[in-house]
């Protein structure tokens, strides 16, 4: 095979792999808002407190202070895999097998316009997710599943 039909080949099989159902995210737009406001692996080193450091960078202070948000300190592929063998049914959601370490952050009293400020929780727990086929989508924030 000549150089150039090798090179042909490969960027036939990345357009055909582009095609393929479920092969990337840049056709989910709910995945990737997921990941901005969910996902921070490693934990980001925030300059003063986590919570009002992570919730202003990722946007979720404006105009409104957010109430509640969680961070997942996990990688996308352990994320991802809880939409399938890596979680359990839980009604239209999906459980995580494992333990995830987590930050939820919980808006103090007073006006939900900013300056906003957040009370930290850190307690590792298994993650209650939705998805739409392989991808995450949307965070339950009212399911708290503690490790015992």
């Amino acid at each position: 095979m000549r150089p150039l039909e090798g090179a042909c080949c490969f960027l036939l099989l990345m357009l055909v792999a582009e095609w393929l159902p479920g092969s990337s995210c840049a056709d989910n737009p709910r995945y990737k808002k997921f990941l901005t406001q969910h996902r921070d692996d490693p934990k980001s080193n925030i300059k003063g407190p986590y919570c009002e450091g992570m919730m202003s960078k990722r946007g979720l202070t404006k105009p409104q202070c957010k109430q509640v948000n969680t961070f997942i300190h996990g990688s996308t592929k352990a994320i991802r895999a809880v939409c399938g063998k890596g979680g359990v049914p839980d009604g239209k959601l999906r459980r995580s097998k494992q333990h995830f370490k987590v930050t939820t952050c919980t808006l103090k009293g007073g006006s939900p316009r900013p300056p906003c400020k957040y009370k930290e929780n850190t307690s590792p727990r298994y993650i209650v997710i939705a998805c739409e086929g392989d991808w995450p989508v949307h965070y339950e924030e009212g399911r708290i599943v503690t490790v015992v």
